[in-house]
């Protein structure tokens, strides 16, 4: 490889000043001796100026609003949290089941995990069934920001 390649190679590097104070001397000196070099490093600074000033325009809120509610939007929405939610209790039930027929665990030790599991299950639907009466009767939930 022919240092012009090794140089350019290293551009965007140097221009993000990313390089190791020897590799950017390497190129700063390189830069000063070679024409190709230099208009290929200024084409770089000249890109990323350009694309730095880029503005994509924000959509208006009721065009946001339509594309999260849209079928698509929502329906891959609820067909990923089927699909967690789904795979977390099929993974949480072979752990139970697995943990309670392994035969190398005490009686004792089954029972107290068992005991937490079954108490956080029922304070996760204590409060999963209060959010749920919460969100009946929240008299602001159609309030937009």
């Amino acid at each position: 490889m022919n240092s012009c390649e090794s140089i350019q190679e290293k551009l965007s590097a140097y221009l993000d000043n990313e390089l190791t104070q020897q590799d950017s001397q390497q190129v700063g000196v390189h830069l000063n001796d070679c024409d190709r070099c230099r208009r290929t490093y200024e084409d770089f600074m000249r890109l990323r100026g350009d694309v730095g000033k880029l503005r994509f325009p924000e959509p208006p809120a009721e065009e946001w609003r339509k594309m999260m509610s849209g079928f698509t939007f929502t329906a891959t929405r609820g067909i990923g949290w089927l699909l967690w939610g789904g795979g977390a209790v099929v993974l949480a039930v072979y752990g139970i089941y697995a943990f309670a027929t392994d035969p190398t665990v005490e009686a004792i030790e089954r029972i107290g995990v068992l005991a937490v599991i079954l108490g956080v299950v029922l304070v996760f639907m204590t409060v999963l069934a209060e959010r749920i009466r919460g969100y009946r009767g929240d008299k602001y939930k159609g309030v937009e920001k």
